[in-house]
């Protein structure tokens, strides 16, 4: 069958376009080989700008990276902070002719602490409040017992009139150390004294040498009783609300509950600087602590893990 003339123009157009266009590739390659063409310089100027570049920007000069002075923090002069932690360590035994002073925290504590590190031993100031944190000596006696239980609470009764603190403490906790020559005296809050119910988060914490009475120690803890409304729930409600949503956690034991004050770094809640009253249970391998009021299951830990003293 005989193609129509208009049908094969386009075809024959087309083949001379490619021949022309593979001939002039041919040829441009051929004359940048044998005509020593090189197009290299345009690669070489651009590399000598990045260079410059480079060069400019390592001269350039560069902006000093000031450290902020922890000094600066305090809300309180330091020279006036100063003169405090230097008398509470005048007062305590501490020699004070020379110290080294910083800025601190404390996990109980949600002011920033001014701490003074001396020859032998250490004052921590709360740095708003002005007030004694925490002071510790390192060179106090405690090679034997000479004193009394009862001469020991009078004089940790003295130091805790130097501390001139405005909280009452209407209870006191006594624990020895024999071995260590040691008495631990604990001045504690009254929350409910018909409940025997005392605060180890809003008390003064002190370790004495029971050769010579000195103080080795002394920690101010202020965490304040959160509110809690409503009715105090019983020991028996507080187990309800723990088997209500683990109903085998006292399967192998009976439950030991225990009405105590703590505080929720207790079950790892950070920055909560309160404390609170609480149902604390000890069930088959966790201890819980429910909120004595709401029965809300505020933390539990591991028995192993637990620990209610700050």
């Amino acid at each position: 069958m005989r193609k129509k003339q208009n049908e094969s123009v386009p075809i024959a157009l087309f083949v001379v376009l490619l021949l022309l266009l593979t001939a002039g590739a041919g040829g441009i390659a051929w004359a940048a080989k044998n005509d020593g063409i090189d197009f290299s310089f345009l690669q070489k100027k651009e590399t000598k700008q990045d260079v410059k570049q480079q060069s400019d920007a390592a001269s350039a000069p560069q902006e000093p990276q000031v450290e902020e002075d922890p000094m600066e923090q305090l809300p309180v002069p330091e020279k006036e902070l100063r003169k405090i932690a230097d008398t509470y360590g005048e007062n305590f035994g501490i020699l004070v002719s020379e110290g080294e002073s910083s800025v601190a925290e404390d996990i109980y504590c949600a002011d920033l602490l001014y701490q003074v590190d001396y020859s032998n031993g250490q004052v921590q100031l709360n740095s708003r409040t002005k007030e004694l944190y925490w002071v510790y000596r390192d060179d106090v006696k405690t090679e034997e017992t000479r004193l009394t239980e009862r001469e020991l609470i009078k004089k940790a009764k003295e130091y805790l009139a130097m501390l001139q603190i405005e909280q009452e403490y209407g209870h006191i906790v006594r624990r020895i150390d024999a071995a260590a020559n040691r008495a631990t005296v604990i001045f504690q809050k009254v929350i409910r004294e018909e409940d025997k119910l005392y605060s180890d988060y809003e008390a003064v914490k002190m370790t004495l040498s029971m050769q010579n009475g000195e103080l080795i120690t002394c920690k101010v803890f202020s965490l304040p009783l959160a509110e809690q409304e409503g009715q105090q729930l019983t020991d028996t409600q507080a187990i309800a609300a723990v088997l209500e949503e683990e109903p085998a956690a006292f399967a192998a034991r009976k439950a030991k509950p225990e009405l105590i004050v703590s505080s929720p770094f207790v079950w790892g809640e950070q920055e909560n600087y309160t404390s609170r009253i609480v149902w604390k249970l000890q069930g088959d391998r966790m201890v819980y602590y429910v909120d004595a009021y709401n029965g809300n299951i505020l933390g539990k830990l591991s028995i192993e893990q637990d620990n209610t003293k700050p």
